[in-house]
């Protein structure tokens, strides 16, 4: 069985053959095996660009339904980490009501901990905020979180800003 590469390059000797003659096939015989060339050729490119659109349309067919399942799976899990996630606020709130910081479980260990980081600073009034706290944004001053977040953590009073909680978060090994 040929490929379609073979085909091609078939077609092209019979084009090289014909150029020779100078495309005279009035020889009965050359004429008769150049048909039947053609003819075993054109079956041959016919029946291998048949499979060759047989596979690139089953592969195009596959792909989109693996994209559609791909969407489908993904939708999936953005409902399942949803749904994590508001079942996981509901354990903590029920956790911290009680007062309960760490639990142990036949399969987990269950604890409400302190979120790290910076500590969130709540500028309610900017305008309050003194200048030497605040950054120059061109156009106008922007209060400076992180220097205030340092003044207010010394004892120091800031008008127009406290500092806020960490917040809690849950965490399940």
């Amino acid at each position: 069985m040929s490929t379609l590469l073979d085909i091609t390059e078939d077609l092209r000797a019979l084009d090289d053959l014909l150029y020779e003659v100078e495309g005279d096939v009035s020889d009965p015989k050359v004429a008769e095996a150049v048909d039947a060339w053609f003819a075993e050729l054109d079956s041959a490119l016919e029946t291998k660009a048949d499979n060759y659109a047989a596979f690139i349309t089953e592969l195009l067919n596959r792909a989109e339904l693996r994209s559609s399942e791909a969407q489908r799976l993904y939708h999936r899990a953005r409902i399942d980490q949803s749904t994590a996630g508001w079942l996981k606020d509901r354990l903590k709130a029920a956790l911290e009501e009680r007062n309960v910081k760490k639990l142990e479980t036949p399969r987990y260990r269950i604890s409400v901990a302190g979120n790290g980081g910076k500590q969130p600073v709540d500028i309610h009034d900017p305008e309050a905020v003194p200048r030497d706290l605040c950054k120059h944004v061109p156009e106008h001053y922007e209060p400076d979180s992180d220097l205030i977040r340092e003044r207010l953590a010394d004892g120091a009073e800031v008008p127009g800003a406290v500092l806020q909680n960490r917040g809690t978060h849950l965490r399940i090994k």
